[in-house]
């Protein structure tokens, strides 16, 4: 394990304390689902730190310090997840739903068809769970109420 990931992981953690804390003041209805996915990630990260901890004891001070290089895998993650944030922004939750499986899916080459059933079946199953069970209303984006009114 490189330091790097216990950094990261605990930038993620920090982040995370940060927007549960945000969501603690919504209203009970409001702060549900984000009070349960904050939640899953929060112990998600407690395990990752934890591990990322006892692997940088094993491997102690006897293995010499390497640079650790910018490679293109890193600006990849980057870059999709600086696209998600604006996907979201501007194209709501349900625009980002579709969109955003579509896109990856795409872009690691998978086949059309595979491409468009899981876009659409994200998208199905988002707006059945949230919009239809649930009766929440999600983050339109900036097009959406433009396009529908």
């Amino acid at each position: 394990m490189r330091r790097g990931n216990l950094f990261f992981a605990v930038f993620l953690l920090l982040v995370s304390l940060l927007i549960l804390r945000a969501t603690l003041t919504y209203t009970f209805t409001a702060n549900l689902f984000p009070l349960i996915t904050l939640l899953t990630v929060l112990l998600l990260l407690m395990i990752q730190i934890i591990r990322d901890i006892c692997a940088l004891k094993e491997k102690g001070a006897a293995e010499g310090r390497k640079k650790e290089s910018f490679d293109t895998k890193h600006l990849t993650l980057w870059s999709w997840m600086v696209g998600t944030v604006v996907m979201l922004w501007v194209l709501g939750f349900m625009g980002t739903v579709v969109l955003l499986p579509f896109l990856y899916l795409r872009f690691q080459r998978e086949s059309w068809l595979l491409s468009i059933t899981l876009s659409l079946g994200c998208g199905v199953f988002f707006y059945t769970l949230f919009d239809l069970f649930l009766k929440m209303t999600l983050y339109p984006g900036l097009i959406l109420p433009g396009v529908f009114g």
